[in-house]
Formats: structure tokens, C-alpha cells, sequence
């Protein structure tokens, strides 16, 4: 089975200590949670079904990494980084068509950093950051046209589309790291977010989690961006006496990025910090995130509608649980070779007949392993 997301310390991402201080906190919905009180919790405490979706296999579908995953239009869009393409799968998992135009010829890319989709014109929006441009294509994966961004100080990284004529842009600009670009007038028209340099922010992948969220992994703030181009303090997870310090977060602004290996195992095994975030997530029943601490990957969820909490490492059916994409209706996790064997993820116990045969047929050759896991409604 191929590998499906980057490590975390080795994806691409110079992420660093926020310091943006946002006027509207008052209205801030702070979730206090016990992240030391695990629960005995059934994985269809939260979800009803479980689907697994293989992607197709063969000579010009094969994916090293998956960096990043958007489901639209009934089909899966992958970007591999490592490879510089971007692969169109359908609802099925069948192999449709892939976007490789890596080179330095006319309408290429010398590499993507980042994609995302404009839902009003079904277009798919490249970021290639050592050219500082944005390389558009049909939702069929057919090139529409190229454009350079304006020049800023340091380089472009992640980006996020906002509307119509708005992009977001994460970037490597210290003293300003969000940039708010006018497609019509091909102009940064705002930017804020000062943030410097912090070894605990390479934990998380993802700058922009879901929907329209910003998130740092040594923050426990998510803030949320608006079209209109402003930031601003959504909700905060509170671990009481096990939020970290904030002496202990700034130590981390003195060592370089390029030292983190040195310190990885010792801050997921909690000897530095009490957690740092991998990954936040939500909808319109539950916020989430997932923390490593002591070594252990330990997923929260919030129930917004019946307030409740669920703190797990894994579930009562010993399932663990590595997310990618949500919306209100269902999650679309993966499994990885990297996370342990396959009964680690997909155990038969939150199996169906159907699932338990496609799991037996796969290979450790084959593609990625998508689980589509859909939420339990409320009666």
C-alpha cells in the first residue's frame, strides 16, 4: 500500500508562531476539554457507515504522497506533491485523468505547492511558488491559462478561495503572512498576520483545515477568514491544565526549522510540550481536532448540538482514525502503511460484508485506501 500523506516533518511547510491579535473575542466559543479522560467510544457513536474506496492502480495513476485532497463534482482531486500532479479520481475510486505539465516550457509548472477549486466557475486554481503564479485548468484537468501574482517579499505557499474574485494566500512573508489577491484587479489588496518562525507549526499540514479556517498546531485559537478580508478568533480549545504554556511555546521561536528533526520524537512523546495539534476539522454538528501526546495520536470531538465530548485514541472496535476532508454529511479518511497494519484503520468490526471483501482483495501494491466515513443523523 502506497504511503498517502507526507510526514509531517518533511511536507513542505515552514509554518510559524502566530501572533495576530483579532478585536472580536468576545463572542469566542472556548471548548474545555479533559484531553487526558479517555472513553470507551464505539466508532457509531459518531458515524453511521463506513465506505472503502481503493483508487484505481495502474501505470499513470500511481500516487507517492497524497499532500492534499478536495471531493467535487462527484470526484476526488489529489494532489501529489512529490510528483507535481494533480489526479482526478471519480466517486468509485476509477482513474479518470491526471494534470502533470511539470517542466519549463510554455504553460508549464515548475512545481504546485498547493490547489483549490473555484466552486462558481468550476475551476481548478494551482499555486506554483517558484514561479509566483497561478496555473487555472477545467474541472476535466484541461489548461485554461497562467497568471504571475504580484511580488512579495519571500514566497507564496497555501492558498484558499474565498469567492468569485478573492483568493487568500498563506506565505513566507514574516511580517505580513496572509494575503488577500483581487483576481480582477491581479492585486494583493490586504494583508495581516505577523507571525515568526516556530518549529511546532510543521506538525500540521494543513494552514486552511476546512471550509474558510485558519489553524496553527501551537495555537489552540481557530480563526476564521472572511470575504470581505478580515481574520478573526472563531473558537478555542481549552485542555485546562494542560494547555501549554505560553514560555514553553515562544522557546520554540529560537530554534531554526532545519533542527526539528533532532527534537520531533521528543515533543510528540510530550517531553517539551504537553500536545501539539495535527489536524482540526468540523461541520455543523461537530468540531475536532486530533493532538499528539505521549506519543499518541487523540482525536476530539465536539458535539455542538448535544454538547457533548468524545476523547479517544482509537475506538471500543480498536480503529483508529486519520481524516482528510469534511463536510456536514460525512468525513473521507485514508489508510497508510505509515499508521501501522490495516486492522489499525479498518478492523472488520466497522466492516459490512461488502467492505470486508473489497479490504480482502487489496495488495500492498495498490493506491491509497479512501474511507468514507458518514455521520450518524439526528432522529
Amino acid at each position: 500500500m502506497k504511503k498517502i500523506i507526507a510526514p509531517i516533518y518533511g511536507i513542505l511547510i515552514t509554518c510559524l508562531v502566530f501572533t495576530y491579535c483579532s478585536s472580536d473575542k468576545t463572542d469566542i466559543n472556548t471548548i474545555k476539554v479533559d484531553i487526558d479522560n479517555f472513553q470507551d467510544i464505539s466508532l457509531f457513536d459518531i458515524f453511521s457507515k463506513i465506505e472503502i474506496i481503493p483508487l484505481e492502480t495502474n501505470d499513470i495513476s500511481l500516487i507517492k504522497n497524497i499532500t492534499k485532497l478536495i471531493s467535487f463534482d462527484d470526484k476526488f482531486f489529489i494532489l501529489d506533491y512529490s510528483k507535481g500532479e494533480i489526479l482526478i479520481f471519480n466517486s468509485k475510486g476509477n482513474f479518470l485523468t491526471k494534470i502533470s505539465d511539470k517542466g519549463e516550457g510554455p504553460n508549464q509548472y515548475f512545481n504546485i505547492s498547493d490547489f483549490d477549486i473555484d466552486h462558481t466557475e468550476n475551476i481548478l486554481i494551482l499555486l506554483s511558488p517558484v514561479s509566483g503564479s497561478i496555473y487555472e485548468y477545467d474541472i476535466d484537468g484541461n489548461f485554461k491559462k497562467q497568471y504571475k501574482l504580484p511580488q512579495i517579499k519571500s514566497a507564496y505557499n497555501r492558498l484558499k478561495y474565498l469567492n468569485k474574485d478573492t483568493i487568500v494566500f498563506w506565505t513566507f512573508d514574516e511580517s505580513n503572512r496572509i494575503k488577500f489577491y483581487s483576481k480582477s484587479q491581479n492585486a494583493n489588496f490586504k494583508e495581516s498576520y505577523p507571525e515568526k518562525n516556530n518549529i511546532l507549526n510543521n506538525f500540521t499540514p494543513f494552514i486552511f483545515p476546512y471550509d474558510n479556517y485558519l489553524c496553527r498546531a501551537s495555537d489552540n485559537t481557530i480563526y476564521e477568514i472572511t470575504n470581505n478580508g478580515e481574520i478573526t478568533e472563531k473558537y478555542r480549545w481549552d485542555f485546562m491544565s494542560l494547555n501549554n504554556n505560553i514560555k514553553t511555546i515562544e522557546k520554540f521561536k529560537t530554534i531554526p526549522s532545519g533542527e526539528l528533526g533532532s527534537y520531533t520524537n521528543r515533543i510528540l512523546n510530550s517531553e517539551l510540550t504537553n500536545y501539539v495539534f495535527a489536524l482540526h476539522g468540523g461541520g455543523s454538528k461537530y468540531l475536532y481536532t486530533q493532538l499528539w501526546r505521549k506519543n499518541k495520536r487523540i482525536n476530539v470531538f465536539y458535539d455542538k448540538v448535544n454538547n457533548l465530548q468524545y476523547v479517544f485514541d482509537k475506538t471500543s472496535e480498536d480503529a483508529r482514525f486519520y481524516p482528510l476532508v469534511w463536510n456536514n454529511k460525512y468525513v473521507i479518511g485514508f489508510y497508510s502503511e505509515e499508521s501501522g497494519s490495516i486492522e489499525d484503520t479498518l478492523p472488520d468490526a466497522i466492516l459490512d460484508i461488502r467492505a470486508i471483501k473489497v479490504k480482502e482483495n487489496l495488495t500492498e501494491y495498490a493506491n491509497p485506501i479512501l474511507i468514507k466515513y458518514y455521520f450518524t443523523e439526528e432522529s
